[in-house]
């Protein structure tokens, strides 16, 4: 009867390994109220596109490719994916047995002498040893699973990391273009009223020089065409600054500059769907990254919990040991053991780290809750400032027709005697002023729209082969 009680005893605690007693069980859903939609409900287009093509921009699109491969964030995040899948391979290798091998030979000399006259005698003796040890800790309480799975929602609390660093590139290319090409038209009309002012100053001067005009309006007109002139160099500055930040964000430096050709700003494009609130959950990476982070602590409170109760390990050992190696396989010796271990005292620290991993689970509830209530706020933030973006540029508009009427009303009175020069430039200024704060205005509209595609995230990211090429069966090659 004894002799079946060992097997019978192993193989109900294999059995038993399987489970897993102190698996999470509770739900992530972060504190925060999900069930209210949007404030301004926008049914677009679908927000996991790739929404950059729409702005029909080869060169955009170049840049962004680019920037999805070689950008220096988006490699230290496939980089720190690859150590979590290493990790992940190193915690799920403690689910299986361990088999070492071992082997030596010694062979050694040892002499005597009996008396003085005599001769020494001498005897050599050798020995082969092969030996092999075999060890499995069987996962009554789920530690080792609990300890894999906490490595596994690592894992993709890593992988939704490099996700958000690829939308955070994007939309970062997006706009820095949208700057640059806003700058590019900027100079443009700023180099069309220096030209408007030059010519202004010549028809000044001529009539000074027949006494129809004061020296004061030429000096007037000079001022405001070295006051024009003087903002041509920062605006120049402005743009190689955009084209440097381009290149480090496509993983290049200032020194290979891309060739960028379009000079005028692209149309605004489609609104994407908004959807709820809860969508965010899903297609925010940022959000998933801070939901698995939390799933992980959650398993390492199970690991901490089921390491405070009894380890069960089996041992196999087999040994070969010969002094002559031709027979060194005749000789031979096997063991098999169980091993049971309880802490009993340890000072509480077991205790302690089931404490402080319970803490950990609370900490990350409440990050988690706040990553998603910031989202919430990014994508309200949006539509609110494009909301009344649109309504602040349909009011510039009308400024600038107004605006427009009035210098033409200011000319024809300075014409005929009626007024003075100082009221026809200050209109002047005033139309050139709207002119460039019109177009700085349609340009925070378009980055406003991109802004809102970055807030609502996407799947667009599942579509990248470049980005999602690591799984979590990866394997290191080489040493």
């Amino acid at each position: 009867m004894i002799k079946f009680l060992l097997p019978a005893l192993l193989v109900s605690t294999m059995l038993c390994s399987a489970c897993a007693p102190f698996a999470p069980t509770q739900t992530l859903q972060p504190n925060v109220s999900l069930d209210k939609p949007y404030s301004i409900d926008v049914a677009g287009q679908e927000s996991d596109k790739l929404w950059w093509k729409s702005f029909n921009s080869p060169e955009l699109n170049a840049l962004i490719d680019k920037a999805l491969s070689d950008n220096f964030t988006i490699n230290i995040a496939y980089a720190r994916l690859k150590q979590a899948a290493a990790n992940l391979e190193r915690a799920g290798a403690e689910q299986y047995p361990t088999l070492d091998l071992t082997g030596g030979a010694k062979a050694g000399r040892t002499g005597s002498k009996t008396n003085t006259g005599a001769k020494s005698t001498y005897d050599d003796t050798q020995s082969y040893e092969v030996g092999a040890a075999a060890a499995y800790e069987l996962d009554l309480w789920g530690r080792i699973e609990a300890q894999r799975s906490a490595s596994e929602q690592q894992f993709y609390a890593t992988y939704a990391d490099l996700d958000a660093a690829a939308v955070t590139v994007a939309a970062s290319i997006a706009e820095n273009w949208v700057d640059l090409l806003r700058v590019r038209e900027e100079i443009a009309i700023l180099n069309e009223q220096i030209d408007n002012n030059r010519r202004q100053l010549e028809f000044q001067e001529l009539r000074f020089a027949n006494g129809i005009a004061e020296s004061v309006d030429v000096l007037q007109q000079r001022q405001i065409l070295a006051s024009s002139q003087s903002e041509l160099p920062l605006l120049i500055a402005k743009e190689q600054v955009l084209l440097n930040a381009i290149s480090v964000l496509i993983g290049s430096t200032p020194l290979e500059r891309p060739t960028i050709v379009q000079k005028e700003l692209p149309d605004l494009i489609a609104l994407p769907a908004t959807g709820l609130p809860s969508d965010l959950l899903v297609n925010r990476p940022d959000v998933r990254s801070a939901g698995l982070e939390l799933f992980s602590a959650q398993w390492d409170v199970a690991e901490a919990r089921a390491n405070r109760l009894p380890q069960f390990t089996l041992n196999a050992d087999a040994a070969f040991k010969s002094s002559v190696a031709a027979v060194l396989f005749n000789n031979w010796v096997a063991t098999l053991a169980g091993n049971v271990m309880q802490p009993l005292l340890d000072g509480g620290l077991r205790a302690a780290e089931v404490d402080r991993t319970r803490a950990i689970v609370e900490e990350r509830a409440s990050t988690y809750s706040e990553t998603v209530s910031k989202a919430i706020q990014e994508v309200e933030d949006a539509l609110v400032n494009e909301e009344q973006q649109q309504e602040y540029l349909r009011l510039i508009a009308a400024q600038r027709d107004a605006t427009a009427k009035t210098l033409q009303d200011a000319r024809l009175r300075y014409l005929q005697g009626q007024s003075g020069y100082l009221p026809l430039l200050q209109e002047v200024l005033n139309v050139q002023g709207l002119e460039r704060q019109m177009l700085q205005q349609e340009a925070e509209l378009i980055k406003l729209r991109i802004t809102l595609y970055r807030a609502l995230g996407g799947g667009w990211t599942y579509n990248l082969a470049n980005v999602r090429t690591t799984t979590p069966s990866t394997k290191n090659e080489g040493i």
